[in-house]
């Protein structure tokens, strides 16, 4: 599914991420929070990924180069790409691929990632409800989920991607997604200015 470009956006910018999944007895998704001194999209938790290069045959090939580079993941096995999401921020759009990984030492770009985070699909899929904040565009209206892990916050289309994996490992894992609830955050609490 391809989610339509944002109100004022073109969304017109393809991006490949890949979501890792390292399978085991507690599969974690690892994400990673970009440096701060990057010059889109600073600071935000995300999935390796970014735009094609002119060698990449395709956006799941980008995908497995960024991870390659930014955190020297190897292996990766691309089971499936989830619904290409917009970005309210800027006009790329999201084109996620989930791979399983094997665990390993990652390798991490210290001009790209700032950390590493993982988020245990379990734990996710144990919440009651899935804190998120309302939002509205013209005649739609929704709620868009958070993630948390420390004092990161995942949200956006990142954070709807790992929603979209969570309800399809819920089928998995014969368990019920978690509803989204609006709770105590609202946009300028994730999206202060940096620096």
């Amino acid at each position: 599914m391809d989610f339509p470009a944002l109100p004022g956006r073109t969304n017109h910018l393809p991006t490949g991420v890949l979501v890792p999944i390292v399978w085991s007895a507690d599969p974690t998704v690892i994400a990673t929070v970009r440096a701060a001194r990057l010059r889109e999209h600073a600071s935000e938790v995300c999935f390796p990924g970014g735009r094609p290069d002119p060698e990449d045959l395709d956006l799941r090939a980008t995908a497995l180069r960024e991870a390659r580079e930014e955190l020297g993941l190897e292996g990766a096995r691309v089971i499936g790409e989830l619904s290409s999401v917009p970005l309210y921020t800027s006009d790329y759009r999201l084109h996620p691929f989930v791979a399983v990984v094997p665990e390993q030492a990652l390798r991490v770009s210290e001009a790209e990632v700032a950390e590493v985070l993982r988020f245990s699909l379990r734990q996710e899929l144990e919440r009651e409800s899935i804190e998120s904040i309302a939002w509205s565009a013209g005649h739609l209206h929704g709620l868009s989920p958070l993630f948390f892990a420390g004092e990161h916050i995942m949200y956006g289309a990142t954070a709807h991607a790992f929603y979209e994996l969570l309800c399809i490992a819920a089928e998995v894992f014969a368990m019920v997604p978690p509803p989204l609830r609006a709770g105590r955050y609202d946009w300028s609490d994730v999206m202060r200015p940096k620096g």
